[in-house]
């Protein structure tokens, strides 16, 4: 089979390895399309993900320095155990059922957290059938879609509300489109044309590029001077988060669903933020607010998930097809030209 390796920072080549073996309850799938995420890949392709050389303590939870000996080292395989980074949002069609296997038979089209490998093998119970009248490239929009529903989850976004959306990569496209269904009035906001104008095409209510205008006070026209009931802020840009401050009606809360990689120097806790009680909430894939856990789990939080594959228009935000003997120029491609790309799908013939 072909598997991706990094060889170094911003380094990637193919190569060919040895199939896995099948364990029971294991169904061997041969990958038809799989999704590049821009942020948790990006960061490791790049080689400064902070899980290269720290860690969470599961009982502090707390990060700390690894020790050297448990420092990603590289070559980094993407068919080694570790190396979960290298892909996670796989569609493929199941060739070979292993021992104790339920509900799977050859043929099936499934969804998988698996890498940008030609072959993967997966439990049973870790994969899911894809609904027969989805297209099936567009399942790869699954893990994004948890992240965006969670995001929604912990928001609790009402009838009417104001909801801002800052930030239209493919996480934030899903959460503006998530926000629309729960009857909000939608704002994206994003410094990239490109983009804005896609969200148009999912008819957002309105959009606004920051670059040319003042966002926070568009949106005090829009509501009458009152500032946006929610605001999502998926960027990761410390500068963002400061404009989501300002956008804010007093008393509300602003989702963080974006990673902020490394220190920022330039966020403003003062102003808006203290006079009109401001706060902001992490929100990632991880976890349930404990405050709905009773009737959000994740089996019920899955199965909601795949009906929203149904539910949203996901082909446009696809904007290249890459075979996967070019993934080196994807990967390139994404890093050095983002405002270029939104989704980027690899295609396995």
């Amino acid at each position: 089979m072909e598997i991706l390796t990094y060889t170094g920072p911003s380094q990637l080549i193919v190569e060919t390895a040895e199939e896995l073996p099948l364990k029971s309850g294991e169904c061997r799938i041969q990958s038809l399309y799989s999704g590049i995420s821009h942020g948790t890949e990006m960061g490791a392709y790049r080689g400064i993900a902070p899980y290269f050389t720290r860690d969470m303590d599961s009982e502090t939870r707390l990060f700390e320095d690894l020790a050297e000996e448990h420092k990603v080292k590289y070559p980094i395989r993407s068919c080694e155990d570790d190396a979960w980074f290298i892909g996670y949002s796989n569609v493929g069609k199941i060739i070979e059922v292993g021992a104790d296997v339920e509900g799977f038979s050859v043929g099936d089209i499934v969804f998988s957290h698996g890498r940008h490998q030609t072959i993967v093998c997966k439990h049973h119970k870790k994969i899911f059938k894809l609904p027969q009248n989805l297209e099936p490239e567009l399942g790869i929009f699954y893990t994004n879609l948890m992240t965006a529903y969670n995001a929604v989850l912990d928001t609790r976004i009402k009838i009417g509300d104001v909801v801002v959306v800052s930030g239209l990569g493919v996480v934030g496209q899903l959460i503006a489109q998530l926000a629309k269904l729960s009857g909000a009035t939608v704002v994206g906001v994003d410094p990239l044309e490109n983009r804005l104008n896609i969200a148009k095409e999912v008819e957002i209510d309105h959009v606004f590029n920051p670059n040319r205008t003042d966002v926070a006070k568009e949106i005090r026209e829009i509501t009458n001077n009152r500032g946006a009931d929610a605001v999502f802020e998926v960027s990761g840009h410390s500068t963002a988060l400061n404009q989501a401050i300002r956008i804010a009606a007093p008393d509300t809360v602003i989702t963080a669903v974006g990673w902020y990689q490394g220190e920022q120097s330039v966020l403003n806790l003062s102003e808006e933020f203290h006079q009109n009680r401001i706060t902001i909430r992490a929100s990632q894939t991880l976890g349930i607010d404990p405050s709905i856990s009773h009737m959000y789990n994740d089996a019920r939080r899955r199965n909601i998930g795949k009906d929203l594959l149904l539910k949203l228009k996901l082909g446009n935000l696809i904007s290249h097809r890459i075979p996967f003997g070019d993934a080196p120029k994807a990967y390139d491609m994404i890093d050095k030209h983002p405002h270029e790309v939104l989704q980027v799908v690899l295609t396995y013939s």
